[in-house]
């Protein structure tokens, strides 16, 4: 039954219906509560939603359930960047990094969360002053969200 859930979260997610994806998610952690995946994809939905902060829980929930999974590192690196919590996204991608070294998304996470993170601190960058503009928007795009949902 959360098998089928995931399936069906996975589906509304990769055809851009976020909404129905976390429902479905929600499914089916309702019937697998310990299942890490099914909190990382549901952190994924939400933060496609611009809910960071939901995303951000699920995704501690994530790490919390598995710590050594690597993935879960970047969601919760996305969920921090999406917050504005640009030095906590650096340290969740370099923890993700210590675990899998040669994974291209924490990679690249670490590097957008790296220059949205001096960009605030020097108080300038897209949006205006301390903005991170549209930067969140561009590292994390349809491509870099289907790469990061992938099993």
């Amino acid at each position: 039954m959360a098998d089928e859930a995931k399936a069906k979260g996975n589906a509304a997610f990769s055809s851009g219906n976020y909404t129905e994806a976390v429902q479905h998610f929600t499914d089916a952690i309702n019937l697998a509560r310990d299942n890490h995946v099914l909190y990382s994809n549901r952190s994924a939905a939400y933060a496609s939603l611009n809910q960071f902060q939901e995303a951000l829980n699920d995704a501690v929930k994530t790490v919390d359930l598995k710590p050594d999974w690597a993935k879960g590192y970047s969601r919760l690196g996305s969920a921090h960047h999406g917050l504005r919590q640009f030095n906590e996204a650096v340290a969740a991608y370099k923890k993700g990094l210590q675990i899998d070294p040669n994974n291209e998304a924490l990679k690249s996470g670490l590097a957008e969360a790296e220059r949205a993170a001096s960009s605030a601190r020097r108080g300038s960058g897209p949006g205006g002053p301390g903005g991170a503009g549209n930067l969140f928007g561009d590292a994390f795009g349809p491509e870099m969200w289907a790469k990061l949902t992938a099993d």
